[in-house]
């Protein structure tokens, strides 16, 4: 990475900045793995492959072609100005519907963290196509383009969404792309803080009677999207990103143990689980 000007590592002043951006709720994920390891582990059924691919290095075909539509699909890119227009109406949401200056700041550290990302996933598609870098991705899946009308909205989508980030993440610890593989704890720990976050947000939402309610009435709209961003559980991609080293399990398998993380939370905010194929759109 670049250099500052007094000579710190472009992460290195990224880091001096979290550092001082700490309060006693930011970062979330702190409390979240200070009893250890808050998630499931993905486990491997098929054989891994032998090789690793660092940046640079020659890729098959098919490698590549996997790579870029996994990158394509998360989006969070510094060269994707579809990712910074929905960075902007994050701060919108924050301006018009959070209820605290101290809300307000929280979510102005997640979207700092959130272009710490997009630095880090540019760099990756610099190193694979510089092109690819720069070009324009809207968010296809329709979770990005829910309404969100209230400030329980905005809380389960940070709560459900990011952590589909984490989860996803989490399944990068072994992937035979090193780059990726790298940058996977430091973004799956941000993307827990984010999803702890919502959650923050969502205990304080549902300890009025008339904030349980409406949480419990936008489940039906936030739950089922959560589920279906793992995609068809008969994709016929995921068996080749498998394959490839790129992914360590389907999207079935994965959806399930995100499920049950889920569910686990709603049950502790005294929420009723809805049924997980009411609404789908992707099975």
């Amino acid at each position: 990475m670049a250099e500052s000007a007094d000579g710190r590592s472009e992460m290195g002043v990224i880091e001096e900045a979290e550092r001082r951006g700490r309060t006693d709720l930011w970062p979330f994920w702190r409390k979240a793995y200070a009893q250890g390891d808050p998630l499931p582990q993905l486990t491997c059924t098929a054989s891994r492959p032998g090789y690793r691919f660092d940046e640079d290095e020659p890729l098959p075909e098919e490698y590549r072609s996997l790579l870029t539509k996994m990158l394509r699909h998360e989006g969070e890119r510094a060269g994707n100005k579809s990712f910074l227009g929905f960075m902007g109406t994050c701060l919108d949401l924050a301006e018009a519907l959070f209820p605290t200056a101290e809300a307000k700041l929280l979510k102005a550290e997640y979207i700092a963290e959130e272009l710490k990302h997009a630095i880090m996933f540019h760099r990756i598609a610099v190193g694979l196509q510089h092109d690819f870098a720069l070009r324009d991705v809207p968010y296809a899946h329709y979770t990005f383009h829910l309404p969100r009308e209230s400030w329980a909205d905005d809380a389960l989508f940070h709560f459900l969404v990011d952590l589909n980030g984490a989860f996803h993440a989490r399944d990068w610890r072994e992937s035979s792309y090193v780059p990726l593989a790298k940058m996977s704890a430091t973004v799956e720990r941000d993307e827990l803080g984010h999803s702890e976050m919502g959650y923050h947000f969502l205990r304080e939402i549902v300890s009025e009677r008339k904030g349980q309610a409406l949480v419990q009435c936008l489940l039906a709209k936030w739950y089922p999207a959560a589920l279906d961003m793992f995609g068809r559980s008969d994709s016929t991609n995921a068996p080749r990103f498998i394959h490839w080293g790129l992914k360590s399990v389907g999207n079935a398998e994965i959806r399930q143990a995100y499920k049950g993380y889920v569910d686990r939370k709603l049950e502790a905010l005294g929420l009723d689980v809805p049924d997980e194929r009411a609404n789908r759109r992707f099975l």
